[in-house]
């Protein structure tokens, strides 16, 4: 029966690992690629350990699986995917935007798991977890750009703007860092009012049924 209830977390392990594999058939860069992977396969261990300890949601479960296929896909491509000179021409954009929407996206979607975590293990006034939780995912964005400078540092020095993504943005960084934060927010400001209406949907129907 437990393994019954594992299924759709295998099926979305099962389609993630069917992404990876096409992206690391033949990346348009693949030193760039490799870079762009080193975190993930940090990610993926730390993830692999908590999971022995902790069960997130499904819902926590999508969102991880989610993120990561964005950032794959871009790994792929170099963050220079195929829909960026569509967009740069369609919305007259002066630079490719999916790094952006990754960052964006790294908020929105991880700051659920993050919070479900805090909610197991620590002990703090209702209020606090969503706040906690998006100090986080902030605090994460900001060891994520540092981290990024140090490896391109010490690996490929000459390759750094590239590996960075700064497109001749002096302020790179500290959008990616707003735009993470942004989506933290967004994503708890939704759940905040979507969860009365959950319940009030969930008293209606039973008090129906």
């Amino acid at each position: 029966m437990k393994r019954l209830r594992q299924w759709p977390l295998t099926l979305m392990i099962i389609g993630y690992t069917a992404i990876w594999i096409w992206a690391a058939w033949s990346p348009v860069d693949r030193f760039g690629w490799f870079l762009e992977n080193l975190l993930i396969f940090l990610f993926l261990l730390v993830f692999i350990y908590i999971h022995r300890y902790f069960s997130f949601s499904y819902f926590s479960y999508f969102c991880i699986m989610f993120f990561l296929t964005l950032h794959t896909i871009g790994s792929h491509y170099s963050y220079q995917t195929p829909i960026d000179p569509w967009l740069k021409q369609w919305f007259e954009l002066d630079r490719a935007y999916y790094d952006r929407v990754v960052h964006f996206s790294f908020g929105l979607l991880m700051v659920v798991p993050i919070k479900e975590w805090y909610q197991q293990f620590l002990n703090l006034p209702l209020k606090m977890y969503a706040f906690v939780s998006i100090l986080t995912v902030f605090s994460a964005g900001a060891l994520y750009e540092l981290i990024e400078m140090w490896v391109t540092m010490i690996v490929a020095p000459e390759e750094g703007a590239k590996f960075i993504g700064i497109q001749g943005d002096q302020w790179d960084t500290q959008h990616d860092m707003e735009l993470a934060l942004y989506g933290s927010i967004l994503m708890i400001l939704f759940a905040t009012i979507i969860k009365p209406i959950k319940h009030a949907l969930y008293s209606h129907f039973k008090t129906e049924g």
